[in-house]
């Protein structure tokens, strides 16, 4: 009984870390589609415009 392990202390904070990292990663990744929907909605006609379709 007296011999607790101590080892979930210490890779607590390595989850949270890691799903700090996930969620960076998800939101980076969310930005990039989203500027490239935006960039597509915004100036889709001037690049089909300017490939000559």
């Amino acid at each position: 009984m007296s011999e607790m392990p101590v080892t979930p202390n210490e890779e607590q904070p390595k989850k949270n870390n890691q799903g700090l990292i996930i969620g960076i990663v998800v939101v980076v990744l969310l930005c990039c589609c989203c500027s490239v929907v935006a960039g597509g909605w915004f100036f889709g006609d001037s690049i089909l415009a300017a490939m000559g379709m």
